[in-house]
């Protein structure tokens, strides 16, 4: 519900007229003035009468909508009679004096409803208010039980979930959508939610074939351990924050480190300052909704983080990097009530409809807890101050590495998650990796070839351009922790590896994967040549390394920036036996010699379609004969290839690398096949 703050456009001066000095009234009563009573000063400051058209007799106005001048006024205007000379607003500013007398009747009306109508909170499980606090930590046996067949009368299943919280559809039905249920602040997870804010965040599923989460059947084989849908990283946990009525204990921490966490599901809900608008007169709705109904009941999303509540007021859960969002919209009936007699409004809410929708969040970022407060703060129903303390909590994508940071600076350690590592000398850090700036990645060091003690090595050089340099990110996926660059053709005299690494991954002049460099997972892959990745994009101003390349395939959000965000704590090192290599620099391929001629088709092995061994090199359209010939090089230079791949105009386009075997193209459109001469 909203209520306006419009500043009425008639100023009444009831209380300076002698014949009304002396009045009694309250919040939701004023007197019907007549021509000898009263006049009141328009907008522009000139005298004006204001006689009621409506007020000497009973009348009613029944209207669905926001208890609101706005709308009230729309109603009134249905009942006004064609001979009177003012606005329906005139005339509701007539008869009820001010908007803050609107406001206290609007109050009214909701406390008589939710005297009538309010569901206890405490009633909603039915099983009490202890059985419910520990459903909110995680416990209990709607959060711990999986369904079986085991120890139970024959084909006939246990601890089925909808069965046992069978109650929580009927509430949904019957409640949730139409009265108002208490939100339990008497729980200590819900006791101070200062901020106006609640979250959710699930470990597992425990229900299959629901589309969400990876429970399937049969449940005693295939639903144990199950993960629920995974919409967040869970950067660290702060057992200080949960209360010990939740965690147990008094203070400690747990950091995740790259996706160390697993798949976690957090979903919440927020609502503005004013205590009478719709989120929060129906904050008890929609927690009964996010944690009961549509995450347990419908998807099986259960058990919380473990040091955490798995539901609580914000500043008590998991440090996340986001949330899925749901608010409340409210369709209301009201009638106010004239009675000539008493001069006075009497309201009622009649009927109430509760939708609950997807947060609309700021700049069109929908269904994300971030955004929506964003929303609130842009609308005045929550202060920058809030948003800021907010983040400490909810901390964006790729912020993870930054508030683990912080909690350790809190707690009083200090990170060192990756020693000096022997044979490398660190070149750049950021984040907790000890932040260095060398000019080993400058132009004219040595350590990449570009000159220091012999200024020989640069481009068109007979001496080895070959060099090692490695990327350590501390908070990155598994497959990103540490990636080592391998060059294998000169470069430019002044190319800036700093830039290239930190801030501009570009493909030109000369940094084309396969072709001038390799990308491997650890040094031994790449001394030996082996396991190269086979994908990697470019060309995003102020993305620095690796933007999305990945061992098969787009790998995303792994990238580096010194101005654009991405992972905060990284480090660049080069080795030491960078200066004294004498590898020969790699001849670029020739597709020609590598490969058969191109056959039209995707390729296969022996009429098989061959999905094994098949990597993503780039992507985008390949139908001209000079983007197949690019193409084809790309594949001629990845180590133990045995055929090559092209595909456009459809939804997988792009140049592929196949490593097992492959005989011929089966004709099929928008696809060329090459095949390795050697192994055809």
């Amino acid at each position: 519900m909203k209520f306006s703050t419009r500043t009425p456009e008639v100023i009444w001066s009831l209380l300076l007229l002698p014949s009304l000095a002396s009045a009694k009234y309250n919040s939701i009563r004023t007197l019907v003035p007549t021509t000898d009573d009263i006049v009141n000063f328009g907008v522009d400051g000139a005298l004006t009468d204001g006689v009621s058209c409506l007020g000497a007799e009973d009348f009613f106005a029944a209207f669905e909508g926001d208890c609101n001048f706005e709308d009230l006024s729309a109603a009134i205007a249905t009942k006004l009679p064609a001979s009177c000379d003012h606005t329906a607003a005139e005339e509701l500013e007539i008869l009820l004096v001010s908007e803050a007398k609107l406001r206290g009747l609007c109050e009214s009306a909701w406390d008589a409803h939710v005297a009538t109508h309010r569901y206890p909170f405490a009633s909603v499980s039915g099983f009490g208010t202890e059985w419910d606090k520990e459903y909110y930590d995680g416990n209990t046996n709607w959060n711990e039980e999986i369904e079986t067949l085991y120890d139970t009368i024959v084909d006939e299943r246990a601890n089925h979930l909808r069965t046992d919280a069978n109650r929580v559809l009927d509430l949904y039905k019957a409640e949730a959508e139409r009265d108002p249920i208490e939100f339990p602040s008497y729980i200590s997870n819900f006791d101070s939610c200062d901020l106006r804010t609640v979250m959710c965040c699930w470990s597992a599923d425990r229900q299959a074939n629901d589309n969400n989460g990876n429970c399937a059947t049969p449940y005693d084989t295939k639903c144990k351990d199950s993960d629920p849908g995974d919409n967040t990283d869970l950067c660290a946990v702060d057992m200080a924050r949960t209360t010990s009525s939740s965690s147990h204990v008094d203070d400690g921490f747990a950091i995740f480190e790259g996706n160390s966490e697993g798949p976690i599901h957090c979903h919440g809900f927020a609502w503005g300052q004013d205590s009478f608008e719709d989120a929060a007169r129906y904050k008890g709705n929609n927690l009964f909704y996010v944690s009961m109904y549509d995450h347990m009941h419908q998807r099986g999303y259960v058990r919380n983080v473990p040091g955490a509540p798995m539901c609580g007021c914000l500043e008590k859960m998991p440090i996340v990097s986001r949330s899925d969002c749901t608010e409340i919209a409210e369709t209301a009936s009201w009638t106010f009530q004239w009675s000539a007699e008493q001069n006075e409004f009497t309201a009622r809410l009649d009927e109430v409809e509760v939708a609950f929708n997807a947060c609309q969040g700021l700049n069109n970022n929908n269904n994300n807890l971030e955004a929506y407060y964003r929303r609130l703060v842009e609308e005045g129903r929550a202060t920058q101050a809030e948003f800021e303390t907010f983040q400490n909590t909810i901390v964006g994508s790729n912020n993870c590495g930054s508030a683990m940071n912080e909690l350790l600076n809190e707690k009083g350690y200090v990170y060192d998650p990756e020693p000096t590592l022997e044979g490398w000398t660190q070149a750049y850090g950021k984040g907790s990796l000890i932040p260095v700036e060398h000019q080993l990645l400058r132009p004219g060091t040595h350590f990449t070839k570009q000159g220091g003690d012999d200024p020989a090595r640069h481009l068109n050089s007979n001496i080895s351009p070959v060099f090692y340099a490695k990327r350590w990110c501390a908070s990155c996926v598994a497959s990103h922790r540490e990636i080592i660059y391998k060059r294998l053709t000169a470069i430019p005299e002044d190319f800036d590896f700093y830039d290239l690494f930190t801030e501009n991954w570009v493909n030109s002049p000369a940094n084309v994967n396969l072709l001038d460099f390799t990308l491997h997972s650890s040094m031994e892959d790449a001394l030996a040549d082996k396991n190269p990745w086979s994908f990697c994009n470019y060309n995003d101003p102020g993305i620095g390394f690796p933007r999305d390349c990945g061992p098969t395939n787009s790998v995303t959000g792994q990238w580096n920036s010194l101005n654009r965000g991405g992972q905060s704590n990284v480090a660049f090192y080069v080795w030491n036996e960078n200066p004294s290599i004498t590898d020969e620099a790699r001849p670029s391929p020739d597709p020609t010699v590598e490969f058969k001629a191109v056959e039209p088709g995707f390729c296969v092995n022996n009429g098989a379609d061959q999905n094994s061994g098949f990597y993503k090199i780039a992507e985008g359209d390949f139908e001209t004969a000079e983007k197949q010939l690019e193409c084809a090089t790309w594949c001629a230079a990845y180590s133990g290839h045995t055929g090559c791949e092209a595909i456009w105009n459809q939804r997988n386009r792009g140049c592929y690398v196949h490593t097992e075997p492959v005989t011929n193209g089966n004709g099929v459109a928008n696809h060329a096949c090459w095949v390795n001469a050697e192994t055809a």
